[in-house]
């Protein structure tokens, strides 16, 4: 990426695209702004894998669910380079790693910066950690509100949201391991709506 390009064409897209008088005090250093802001936080991840993932030894053979929940996230639509923000849970049954506490935030966050449809980011979160980590199960839920839909188009200012869910593994292989791992969630959906 190259923000000296990137700054160039925005200015050119707000002047001459849009009739911007750049000329505004409040408009001078938008064009430099924006470059800033997609490069170094929007878009800082693109064509970078996550390679960040801190395991330890499973050496105790825990083998149940384990959950992170309530990690946010913000990404940017590619429809329409509107924001999307959300909620995420991942869940996941170890089979010879454990991963950090931090690590499924920073995963979630990593694949973010990037522009992309909901969907996809939910794919790219759970596929990194399926064949990085291994674990006998993954489960990603993701919950976000859309601007393109909120501040246009269908205008649905209260907040319509939209959910995308991956599994993989025993939650896809084996129903009953899939229900206690959405049970789970409503648990801690319903925790969160109390505080």
């Amino acid at each position: 990426m190259n923000q000296e390009v990137a700054e160039k064409h925005l200015t050119a897209l707000l002047t001459t695209g849009l009739g911007l008088d750049l000329s505004d005090p409040n408009l001078v250093d938008t064009p430099k702004r924006m470059a800033k802001m997609y490069i170094n936080e929007f878009f800082a991840n693109v064509g970078k894998e996550f390679n960040d993932f801190k395991s330890f030894p499973n050496n105790n053979h825990y083998d149940q669910i384990i959950m992170f929940d309530h990690i946010h996230f913000t990404s940017m639509c590619s429809h329409h380079f509107l924001p999307f923000t959300g909620l995420a849970w991942l869940l996941y049954i170890p089979k010879d790693k454990l991963i950090g506490a931090s690590k499924a935030a920073r995963l979630i966050e990593h694949y973010a910066k990037r522009p992309q449809l909901q969907e996809n980011l939910a794919h790219q979160v759970a596929n990194r950690f399926w064949h990085t980590i291994k674990p006998l199960g993954v489960m990603v839920l993701m919950q976000a509100v859309h601007a393109c839909m909120s501040c246009r188009g269908v205008r649905q200012y209260a907040g319509a949201s939209m959910g995308t869910n991956i599994v993989k593994g025993y939650f896809l292989e084996q129903p009953h391991v899939k229900a206690e791992a959405m049970e789970m969630i409503k648990i801690s959906q319903s925790v969160t709506h109390r505080s």
